[in-house]
């Protein structure tokens, strides 16, 4: 089910300059800041759906530019090639959380994971030229299964691994890389996916004969969540908390703006410098579920999840200073399989699933 490859890996003394943080953890004038800084840095090829704005006409021209810069990168010899296929073995430490994954490849004709989350046309039409002009992927789609036969960490200590590279990149995140050497499978019975369906989607409209994946255990992964903030309105906080009580029992945060919820059916609202704890009457169904369907229409008028009005970020990552704030207990895995299961589709921005996979740590040819 899961294919080993060949790949070309980055060198290890370019790796710091060249491997980014996560695309979604930064906001777009942080991604500006970013490739300000940083000249071979690998955002410069995979920024075309960002900077297009969704701009048909847009996409081919920045799908080029990213094909330029990876070709500065080959040119200059920030990627080595590694002749062997195989499996790697990847560990990526950040935030505190260490996380395994095997790397490898999948046919999406012969094999389709699951999805939880519905895609955006216009970033999918984005993401599919500059996959067309690329041929090749370097930001893994992340897959996972229901079962956790598989420990890495065995994998990880065993003499079937060799070292491939280990870097820090610029945002601290440790990342290292083995080979594996001995005869080995992945072939779970169904996989789901976990980040990047925007990827497939666009893989599949690029008509890639394969897609680069990273597989992890469902005990390497961690579930986060993104905070919702909401500009450009006006609004009461008084008269938009007595309305929530409709739904909610509510009371004021005495604790620290980075708190977060950690119970289902338990939300936190910031209306200006004020936080709140609201607990659902009804908590069937899902958090950001009821957000959707009815905090954001209802008390804000928000009626699309990609109303400009309303931004996601990490769940207390950074300081936002819009009037309000809604944050989010993760959900849970259990959650993601039952939804996919179903072929239903979660509401943007569900799950927050870390430490992200890496743009740019190793490429593979798709055509």
């Amino acid at each position: 089910m899961i294919r080993p490859i060949t790949a070309a890996i980055v060198d290890s003394s370019w790796a710091p300059a060249v491997v980014p943080p996560p695309y979604d953890s930064l906001t777009s004038e942080e991604r500006a800041l970013h490739l300000e800084q940083h000249p071979h840095s690998f955002l410069h090829v995979t920024r075309s759906a960002d900077a297009s704005h969704e701009h048909p006409t847009e996409h081919l021209r920045l799908a080029n530019e990213g094909n330029s810069a990876l070709g500065d990168l080959i040119s200059a010899g920030a990627y080595v090639d590694q002749n062997q296929r195989r499996f790697f073995l990847q560990k990526i430490e950040a935030e505190g959380v260490t996380q395994r994954s095997i790397v490898g490849a999948i046919n999406l004709a012969e094999v389709k994971p699951r999805p939880h989350e519905a895609v955006h046309p216009g970033r999918v039409q984005a993401l599919a030229a500059h996959f067309r002009q690329v041929q090749s992927m370097s930001s893994p789609v992340v897959i996972t299964s229901r079962s956790d036969e598989l420990d890495l960490r065995l994998l990880e200590e065993s003499e079937a691994t060799e070292l491939v590279t280990s870097f820090k990149a610029t945002d601290g995140t440790e990342i290292t890389l083995w080979g594996i050497n001995s005869d080995f499978a992945v072939d779970p019975e169904t996989l789901y996916i976990i980040d990047g369906h925007h990827r497939i989607a666009a893989a599949r409209e690029a008509n890639f004969g394969q897609i680069l994946v990273a597989y992890v255990p469902p005990s390497e992964l961690c579930i986060g969540s993104f905070d919702r903030d909401i500009d450009e309105i006006e609004f009461l906080p008084r008269k938009t908390i007595d309305a929530l009580t409709r739904w909610c029992e509510v009371r004021g945060s005495s604790e620290s703006e980075s708190t977060k919820p950690v119970d289902k059916g338990v939300l936190r609202f910031r209306f200006g410098d004020d936080w709140f704890w609201a607990e659902r009457k009804e908590p069937a169904g899902l958090d950001s579920e009821f957000v959707h369907a009815t905090v954001l229409p209802e008390l804000f008028g928000i009626q699309e999840a990609d109303d400009p009005r309303l931004t996601y970020r990490p769940s207390g990552a950074g300081i936002s200073r819009s009037p309000v704030t809604i944050r989010l207990a993760p959900a849970e895995l259990e959650d993601v399989f039952n939804v996919a299961d179903a072929e239903l589709v979660m509401p943007p921005k569900s799950t927050y699933f870390f430490p992200k996979a890496r743009s740019g740590v190793l490429i593979i040819s798709c055509d």
